[in-house]
């Protein structure tokens, strides 16, 4: 027997899923390895299938928004903006400008606490524990505001067509002024203490590394396209409610810790979002305007006349579609989502070739992938 013959071995097959830790979500991950070398992947979901679309178009107007609430549970804001912006469309409602300023606040806090929420994931994945602490501390602060205000903390069920639900609260704004300046200080904190610690930078640099090309051939949008050098953001390209009036940038990938489109890029790239919100919230609140929060009152009665429209917004995950149609009745005739999780998805066989097995956890975290909006 040759030396070759006997150092040859065969490849091992591993299931991880459809619960695991070192997963986003439920979902099976299996895998070929060489060794510890990851050789090919594949992806399974459909563990958390719902018929969510299915159940908007057996509700009224009004009703069906609190089902596309739980399009994203961590993101609530922008399933029920994408809704209503493409049911205001097609029936001609015209929004009050405070009621776009509101809208405009709840998006950035809620893009807030969504990356606030990935960086304690994050922090996790590599044992930082000090670092998962004081990021969900953090984000108490933002889920306090969704509660003075909505009166919850995830769901809020807020939107209306042609508006919100209510005025802001007594406070609200100077509690949202005051928030926005503390987490503005702990931003340097986290990057002091996490982004650029050695540890960190060792377990997520030149990892998981997608490149821009890749990125638009897969569909991939928001946070993890910008990391990849691609400067693609709806708020920026098909503004609505009102972002054409502010004054922010789109940050993209850098490859200060690694190279552009790695896991570290995907984190510090969502830290520099956080600051271009920060910035965002500052302007809506200095220059929200007084009138009506909402143009329209709807009943169950409700209709809209026939007609279609597509809808589009920017999620803490990348673009978020709805396509809309209405024949008429009381209740949507057919809604269908695109949400940004698709692409992410598409690139977890291609990102984990090549990596070890303990850098699983890393790079599928730091793609922040929704299987609730995946699934539906």
């Amino acid at each position: 027997m040759s030396l070759r013959e006997y150092l040859a071995t065969d490849f091992t097959n591993w299931s991880l899923g459809p619960y695991h830790p070192a997963l986003p979500g439920p979902m099976m991950l299996r895998l070929q390895l060489d060794g510890e070398i990851i050789v090919s992947g594949e992806t399974e979901a459909g563990f958390l299938h719902r018929g969510l679309e299915k159940a908007l178009e057996r509700h009224s107007w009004q009703s069906s928004l609190t089902y596309a609430d739980r399009l994203d549970p961590e993101s609530a804001i922008f399933g029920e903006l994408a809704v209503c912006l493409a049911a205001e469309e097609i029936a001609g409602i015209d929004v009050p400008r405070r009621a776009q300023n509101i809208r405009v606040i709840l998006s950035e806090l809620t893009r807030i606490s969504s990356h606030l929420g990935f960086l304690a994931r994050m922090a996790k994945a590599v044992g930082s524990t000090p670092m998962f602490h004081y990021v969900l501390r953090d984000r108490e602060r933002v889920l306090d505001l969704f509660e003075l205000l909505t009166g919850a903390r995830f769901s809020i069920n807020f939107l209306r067509l042609g508006g919100v639900s209510a005025d802001v609260t007594e406070g609200f704004i100077e509690r949202v002024i005051d928030v926005c300046e503390l987490i503005r200080i702990r931003l340097k904190e986290y990057n002091d203490l996490f982004s650029f610690n050695h540890a960190f930078l060792k377990r997520s640099s030149w990892i998981g590394v997608l490149s821009s090309e890749r990125a638009r051939a897969l569909g991939v949008t928001g946070p993890n396209a910008r990391a990849a050098g691609l400067s693609l953001d709806v708020r920026k390209s098909a503004p609505y409610s009102g972002y054409e009036l502010i004054d922010f940038e789109i940050p993209v990938g850098r490859g200060e810790g690694g190279t552009i489109g790695d896991a570290h890029d995907r984190f510090v790239l969502r830290l520099r979002e956080i600051t271009q919100s920060l910035e965002i919230l500052k302007q809506s609140v200095d220059s929200i305007p007084a009138g009506q929060f909402q143009s329209v009152k709807i009943s169950r009665e409700f209709t809209i006349a026939p007609g279609e429209a597509y809808s589009r917004v920017e999620s803490p995950r990348g673009t978020l579609g709805c396509h809309l149609v209405s024949d008429g009745g009381t209740r949507p005739a057919r809604v269908q989502f695109k949400t940004p999780s698709t692409g992410h998805m598409l690139t977890i066989p291609e990102l984990v070739i090549g990596t070890r097995v303990e850098d699983i956890s890393v790079i599928l975290l730091s793609l922040d992938i929704s299987l609730a909006e995946f699934d539906r």
